[in-house]
C-alpha cells in the first residue's frame, strides 16, 4: 500500500538538516518539512538535525519507530554530496539504528534535481524583473556556494549553473537558449567552461575552496578581461536556508561595493523553505525506495 503520492505505509520518511543558531534558518527547516509532510499525506515523517539544534537524528528516528512504521528512509537537505552526506550522516544513522534495529537507507543529496534548477533559475528572474532594464552585456552572475574541501565542490556548482542555463527559461529576450550562459573567470574552472554569452560570470565560494567570494567579487570586474566593465553584479548564494553563510556572502558584498561604487551589487535571494524544494526532497527518497526494491 502506498501513501498519499507514494510513500508506502510501512515507511517512515526521517528528513535530516545540518543544524543552524539562526532562528530564522531553523523556522524555513521546520516551514519545508511541512511541505514534505504535505507532500506525503498520510506518511510519516520527522525532522531531525545533524547538529547544533534538536531533535537530533536517533531522537527522530525513535519517533519513526514509535509511530509504527518498519523501515525508513533519511532523506539530507543538502545541496551537494559532501562530507556531511558521506561521513556525518552515516555515522549517526549508523548510531541510531544500532539503538533501534530498524532498516534505514540514505536518499542523494538533491544535487541538480530539476525541481531545483527551476527555482534556482527563478530566482535570478525575479530579481531582474524588479531592477532597470540594461544591456546584458553589462550585466554580471556570480554564483556563490557554501564551499568544501572535497575536490568535486566546484565541479557540482559549476555543473548546476550550467543546468539553470540548459533550456534557455533565463535567456533575455532574443537571445538563443544555446549561448545564454557567460563564460566563467579563468580562476574557476577552465576545464568546465560555461559556453560563452553576453556579460561575464564566475562562481565563488565561502569556504574551504578556490576562488573565494572576494577573489570572484574582484575578478567580475577587473577591466583587464575581456568584455565589457559590468555595470551590475548579480550575486546569487545557491543555499537553501538564511545562516551564517549567507551573512558572509552579504558581507562579502558590502565590501565590493564599497571598493566598487558605481557598479549596482544586487544579492539574488536565496532558494528558500518552498514547495519546489520539498517535492525534489520526497522524490529523492522514492529513487532510493525504487532501487532498494529493485
Amino acid at each position: 500500500m502506498m501513501a498519499g503520492k507514494g510513500l508506502p505505509q510501512d515507511c517512515g520518511l526521517l528528513v535530516v538538516g545540518h543544524g543552524t543558531a539562526d532562528r530564522v534558518g531553523e523556522a524555513e527547516t521546520r516551514t519545508l518539512v511541512g511541505h514534505i509532510s504535505d507532500a506525503c499525506p498520510g506518511g510519516a515523517v520527522e525532522l531531525g538535525f545533524l547538529e547544533v539544534i534538536g531533535p537530533s537524528v536517533g531522537e527522530s528516528l525513535r519517533r519513526l519507530c514509535a509511530r509504527g512504521v518498519d523501515r525508513v528512509v533519511a532523506a539530507p537537505l543538502l545541496l551537494f554530496t559532501n562530507g556531511h552526506a558521506r561521513r556525518d550522516l552515516p555515522e549517526a544513522l549508523a548510531a541510531a539504528v544500532a539503538e533501534e534495529r530498524i532498516p534505514v537507507v540514505q536518499a542523494a543529496a538533491l544535487g541538480h534535481h530539476p525541481e531545483l534548477v527551476r527555482l534556482s533559475r527563478r530566482r535570478r528572474e525575479e530579481t531582474r524583473r524588479v531592477l532597470p532594464p540594461l544591456d546584458p552585456r553589462e550585466e554580471a552572475l556570480v554564483f556563490v556556494g557554501r564551499g568544501a574541501s572535497d575536490p568535486a565542490a566546484a565541479t557540482q556548482l559549476i555543473t548546476f549553473l550550467e543546468a539553470t542555463r540548459a533550456c534557455g527559461a533565463d535567456c533575455r529576450p532574443g537571445e538563443p537558449a544555446a549561448i545564454c550562459g557567460r563564460g566563467l573567470c579563468p580562476a574557476t574552472c577552465a576545464a568546465l567552461p560555461i559556453p560563452p554569452g553576453p556579460g561575464r560570470g564566475g562562481v565563488g565560494f565561502v569556504a574551504a575552496a578556490r576562488p573565494t567570494v572576494e577573489e570572484a567579487l574582484e575578478e567580475i570586474v577587473d577591466p583587464s578581461r575581456p568584455g565589457l566593465v559590468p555595470r551590475r553584479v548579480l550575486v546569487q548564494p545557491h543555499l537553501l536556508f538564511r545562516g551564517r553563510v549567507e551573512e558572509q556572502v552579504r558581507e562579502a558584498v558590502d565590501r565590493a561595493r564599497s571598493r566598487h561604487p558605481a557598479i549596482e551589487w544586487i544579492v539574488v535571494p536565496r532558494l528558500g523553505a518552498e514547495p519546489d524544494v520539498a517535492r525534489a526532497v520526497v522524490a529523492r527518497a522514492l529513487e532510493t525506495l525504487e532501487k532498494v526494491e529493485g
